[in-house]
């Protein structure tokens, strides 16, 4: 009659008219499990508490009886935030790298600027201008290069026996582009500033 995907649910649940469940059962006129279904999944809690409270029967939320897969979401999103943080550093290295080169290439062009009469802070400055404009150009470039990946990958067909959606859930979310560009501004300051001074 159905099938979920999951072998636990498929070899122990039936879907039948409550009369036929308790003669198969042999326990006629009794019922010994309701599922309720809440319109806001995340008031379960309050929902079951609230059963117990005006029934006095245990009634348990999902989120009880899937504690063990919520925490194992909890540890999938620690280990993704851990390689994004990695894969932010390795390219705020490179960029780094980068404009550290380009201003120690640029040592006789600093030795001429301060023989005309700058002073060093505003060849730093000039050099830390550089370095922001080319942290900022990545940072755009980033974002649309990163947005258009985010629509690719929403763009991709699933099937899922548990919910009628048909493509990934991409969440954009304005935090994330706000932290690859502090990061990509920061590591393309400290880039232009230290090699500079």
């Amino acid at each position: 009659m159905f099938h979920s995907g999951v072998r636990s649910i498929d070899e122990t649940t039936a879907y039948t008219l409550a009369r036929t469940g308790q003669i198969l059962a042999k326990q006629i006129g009794l019922v010994n499990e309701l599922r309720v279904r809440v319109a806001d999944p995340l008031a379960a809690r309050d929902v079951a508490a609230r059963i117990e409270s005006q029934t006095g029967y245990k009634a348990i939320a999902w989120q009880e009886a899937h504690e063990d897969l919520l925490n194992a979401l909890v540890i999938r999103n620690i280990i993704m935030y851990t390689v994004v943080g990695a894969i932010l550093l390795v390219a705020s290295f490179g960029t780094y790298n980068i404009i550290s080169t380009i201003t120690h290439e640029k040592a006789r062009d600093i030795a001429i600027m301060k023989s005309l009469g700058l002073r060093e802070h505003t060849v730093r400055g000039i050099f830390v201008l550089e370095a922001v404009m080319i942290g900022m150009a990545g940072a755009i470039a980033g974002f649309a290069l990163g947005y258009a990946l985010c629509l690719a990958l929403g763009q991709i067909e699933i099937r899922n026996p548990f919910t009628d959606m048909t493509r990934l859930p991409i969440v954009y979310s304005p935090l994330h582009y706000a932290i690859a560009m502090a990061v990509a501004l920061l590591s393309s300051l400290a880039a232009g500033y230290s090699p500079a001074r």
